[in-house]
């Protein structure tokens, strides 16, 4: 099981009730070794967007948010083939996606490290408006999420600590 952390601003586009969120300390944190995923609903003029943000190697990913009665699912379509583009190997990125089921939608709050993955998710957002404002491919600001080094990280490549979480390089 991995928990979507959404906004509230997510969560009234999604238009359902977020599931109490799952406490660590009860044995159900979840079975996916990126983590949870945090995630936000931005309004870019023309589209909407949700900022998907991972809890432990701060890895950002842009998913379109139409349709939004599907984007769990696009979601780990769109996770899948990021994880491809950053090198992991397709069975590792296949297994890591399967351990993500069930997906289970919650809201942001009640989770100890949301103001620090919330810092990363704001600037995120500053950047990727900026680069959708020079006209770049959701392809290539998603690589260049995976660049994006931060605080929490140590510094390092989000993409980078993704690999070596996953393939153990």
């Amino acid at each position: 099981m991995t928990a979507l952390r959404c906004t509230q601003k997510l969560l009234t586009a999604l238009r359902t009730q977020p599931a109490a969120p799952a406490d660590a300390a009860t044995g159900n944190p979840s079975a996916a070794l990126l983590g949870d995923w945090t995630m936000n609903l931005l309004h870019v003029r023309p589209m909407k967007l949700v900022l998907a943000v991972s809890e432990h190697d701060r890895l950002g990913l842009l998913v379109e948010a139409a349709p939004f009665s599907t984007l769990p699912q696009r979601f780990t379509g769109a996770l899948f083939a990021h994880l491809l583009t950053l090198g992991v190997p397709p069975d590792i990125a296949r297994r890591e996606c399967d351990a993500m089921q069930p997906l289970v939608i919650t809201a942001t709050t009640g989770y100890d490290n949301r103001r620090s993955i919330q810092g990363n998710m704001t600037d995120y957002t500053f950047l990727i408006e900026w680069l959708l404002e020079q006209k770049m491919p959701l392809a290539d600001i998603n690589a260049r999420l995976a660049r994006q080094i931060s605080k929490p990280t140590g510094h390092a490549w989000p993409g980078e600590l993704v690999k070596k979480r996953l393939c153990g390089k």
